[in-house]
């Protein structure tokens, strides 16, 4: 018999994606999906899609939830993704015939996220398309517990799948700009909390910098005006990270 697939996510008013990200994965054997208080109908259009669904409101930041969202699941096999990413067809045959497999079969895979940027494709830059671990045996890989930007670990040999997971990250730039300054803050308070602490040439060079990085040494530049904007918004959440940070710490002078 082949081995059982869990699909697991976390969820927040996340309705109108779930369509085409559960939809991408309806062969699997379980989808679970974890929410934490969504108020736009996604627990009832996850059910809807064949989800089971799990209402957990005691949010301590992305890695901790995903973390949770893992331990519920019951496949022989694990994949974790985000409400807005969606498998391929390519990438979808490979982890069937992966799990189909008896022959060496390693103890996760890795598999290339290309991101997407108002509904265009981005090949260059910072959110140029990278390779994840997503898919692992049960109780072989981990959520980091960062409180955003969390990532998954495996213990054992990664093998890689061909096909892609689609990451439509940013649906518009001001959707871009409210998860940036989202972002930003609980970066933040987290390097605050650690006590970092940020200097004025740190300040003043950030945002130069990150443009160069991003337009330059990722070769953002060949992405045109997109690659412009994306470049700035980037140097943009950079500046913001350690603003907000200088912010905290003047608060905490204050008190």
């Amino acid at each position: 018999m082949p081995a059982t697939l869990s699909v697991v996510l976390i969820t927040r008013n996340a309705a109108h994606l779930l369509p085409d990200t559960l939809g991408a994965v309806s062969w699997a054997d379980e989808i679970l999906v974890v929410d934490s208080g969504s108020t736009d109908g996604t627990r009832e259009v996850a059910q809807a899609l064949g989800a089971k669904v799990i209402l957990q409101s005691d949010w301590k930041g992305y890695g901790h939830q995903k973390s949770f969202a893992v331990q519920q699941a019951s496949g022989d096999w694990v994949l974790v993704l985000d409400a807005d990413e969606v498998v391929d067809a390519e990438l979808g045959q490979e982890i069937q015939r992966a799990l189909e497999s008896k022959d060496g079969i390693p103890a996760g895979y890795r598999m290339k996220r290309v991101n997407y940027f108002c509904g265009e494709r981005v090949r260059f830059g910072h959110s140029r398309p990278s390779y994840v671990d997503r898919l692992f045996r049960r109780g072989k890989g981990r959520v980091t517990n960062h409180l955003v930007h969390e990532r998954i670990l495996v213990e054992g040999p990664v093998a890689r799948l061909r096909g892609e997971i689609r990451h439509y990250t940013s649906e518009s730039i001001s959707h871009r700009i409210r998860k940036n300054d989202d972002y930003a803050t609980i970066v933040a308070e987290e390097w605050f909390r650690e006590g970092k602490r940020v200097g004025l040439l740190h300040l003043l060079l950030i945002v130069p910098l990150s443009v160069l990085r991003d337009l330059v040494l990722k070769a953002g530049i060949l992405e045109g005006k997109k690659g412009v904007i994306l470049a700035f918004l980037g140097a943009l959440y950079s500046f913001s990270k350690y603003a907000k940070l200088i912010e905290l710490a003047k608060r905490e002078r204050e008190q």
